[in-house]
């Protein structure tokens, strides 16, 4: 019996890869987060933080719906976007770079 609702995606669609790094702290950070922490969004939908380093539970959840939408081809504004503030009052700005 052939699954017909599994999904397969086309070579075409598969997702950007992107490097999420932490540009800059405006004020501070709760999580202890430094300039030059990163982290990588694979093209399969998977988060990879190296070196065993933690990061903000808070900070991913609003960077989350941004980083599908960069994965994406896109003619909006989301494509032109490159840098993101982490909604704590703190304010960490992260940098997106396509990989």
């Amino acid at each position: 019996m052939q699954n017909s609702w599994k999904c397969k995606p086309k070579e075409e669609n598969i997702m950007k890869e992107l490097k999420v790094v932490v540009e800059r702290i405006i004020d501070h950070c709760d999580a202890k987060l430094k300039p030059g922490d990163a982290f990588y969004v694979t093209g399969k939908g998977k988060i990879k933080i190296p070196d065993n380093k933690e990061f903000c539970m808070f900070a991913l959840q609003s960077l989350i719906p941004f980083l599908v939408s960069k994965q994406h081809e896109a003619a909006d504004f989301i494509e032109e976007m490159e840098e993101l503030c982490c909604p704590d009052p703190g304010g960490v700005v992260f940098k997106i770079k396509y990989l």
